[in-house]
């Protein structure tokens, strides 16, 4: 009885101990608690950015995109424009790796020598450093050759167990093999979804760069059944935009031709109401913007992200390393949309520490409708090379592209004006890129946008 008290009282001691040992502990831990917040600071940052549209809402895979996605079965040949549907297959990446990566150089025409009869192909508008693709767009690491680029992509679905991908440069003489963990059977699975929407088309071989499967040019072989949009713009406030460039109130004056000055000390707008063009010059930074791609495409993205500036489908579309200049263009469909004075893109390049140059159009889509009217019948592909080929005004050997794409039209009032609220449409037509500028494809004759 003696020692079962005795047992007791010992339990209650050590108990008490514990308890008072706690208290001390979780005492200690309050008074010594930082709430971290740099999370609510990040918040807190997003909520305050100014904006001209709804921001971080871009993917940086939807702006990172292909022109087209091409299916090749042995003989078989079918492709469809680069929609959303199409961009998504990128998510086959998503907690893979890369577990092989080959360097493959030719003189002459590249030559993919294990590259099975069952692939895919994805043809983009500009090339992209490889090293900025897979880590921010596929979010996958890899040890690849420094300040390789490429404008194809494509995804060996026969070779073996395990997706084979091949990344190709412009020139069609180097590429970078890689190996991936991916089964095959994911890509064939995303194809799948899409076979309804693919349709038929053709290889075209221009010169001796593109004579093979890996390297020829690919396009729609006849298409029909394309509709006309109509659609009716909204205008993007400039005072909105100069919120988000100027650090504070910017002196305003008109020129002689109409256009409007914004300026202090840190920067200048010229605003042409007419084209209803905007173009930002930042007078802090250095006028030789940055010229490496593997900082500016980032970096341009997260900036025009950040305050909503891809008020539309905007994507990636040309990167001139020698300007340090890229642009982004806008699609409806998949399909790219031109127009000449750039309502359609967003001109930007960064400087040492931010923006140097910002140009954009201010108008961005509100309602896009079919316009009704019986759907277009293009020239085919065949057509259409054969008047390249033959043109005494084309060197065809220099063609690089061929894709459908949309004409925007927009009707001008009496003043010259552009009336946004009335008719503006998007029309199907071919387009053609050559020496690495885009034209319209109208009666065999080429038409710079």
């Amino acid at each position: 009885m003696v020692i079962g008290m005795r047992i007791k009282e010992l339990i209650k001691s050590i108990t008490l101990t514990i308890l008072v040992i706690s208290s001390i502990v979780l005492t200690l831990l309050i008074w010594n608690f930082t709430p971290d917040i740099a999370d609510v600071d990040s918040e807190l940052a997003k909520e305050n950015t100014k904006s001209i549209g709804p921001r971080f809402e871009s993917q940086i895979n939807q702006v990172i995109a292909p022109l087209q996605l091409v299916h090749v079965h042995g003989t078989n040949i079918e492709g469809m424009p680069a929609t959303r549907e199409v961009n998504e297959l990128s998510d086959i990446f998503a907690k893979q790796h890369i577990n092989k990566v080959v360097y493959i150089e030719n003189d002459q025409s590249l030559l993919l020598r294990e590259l099975s009869d069952h692939f895919l192909i994805l043809d983009y508008p500009t090339d992209i450093p490889i090293a900025i693709y897979l880590s921010d767009v596929l979010d996958v690491q890899a040890k690849v050759p420094n300040h390789f680029k490429f404008n194809r992509l494509i995804y060996d679905i026969d070779s073996a167990e395990h997706l084979v991908v091949y990344a190709i440069d412009e020139t069609r003489h180097r590429a970078v093999k890689m190996t991936t963990s991916i089964k095959t059977s994911s890509a064939k699975n995303h194809l799948e979804e899409l076979k309804m929407a693919l349709r038929p088309y053709m290889n075209v071989s221009t010169n001796e760069d593109t004579v093979n499967k890996a390297t020829y040019l690919y396009a729609p072989k006849a298409p029909e059944n394309l509709k006309t949009y109509r659609t009716i713009f909204n205008h993007i406030s400039v005072e909105d935009l100069n919120a988000i460039l100027f650090d504070d109130t910017p002196i305003v004056r008109t020129t002689k031709s109409g256009n409007t000055i914004y300026n202090n000390n840190t920067g200048v707008v010229n605003y042409d109401p007419d084209r209803k063009t905007y173009h930002y010059t930042n007078l802090t930074e250095d006028e030789y913007s940055t010229r490496d791609m593997n900082i500016s495409i980032p970096r341009t993205f997260d900036y025009i992200n950040e305050h909503g500036g891809f008020t539309d489908d905007f994507r990636l579309f040309n990167t001139n390393k020698d300007q340090g200049l890229i642009t982004y263009q806008m699609f409806l469909n998949g399909r790219p949309i031109f127009y000449p004075n750039q309502l359609n893109q967003i001109l930007v390049s960064w400087g040492e520490r931010g923006i140097f140059e910002y140009s954009r159009g201010l108008l961005k889509t509100n309602v896009t409708i079919d316009n009704g009217e019986k759907p277009k019948k293009l020239p085919t592909l065949e057509d259409v090379r054969g008047a390249l080929a033959s043109s005494n005004q084309v060197d065809y050997r220099k063609v690089e592209q061929l894709v459908v794409g949309y004409r925007m039209v927009s009707k001008k009032g009496p003043d010259n004006r552009l009336e946004i609220q009335e008719n503006s449409q998007f029309e199907p037509i071919w387009f053609v890129k050559h020496e690495g500028k885009w034209y319209e494809f109208n009666d065999g004759e080429l038409i710079e946008q």
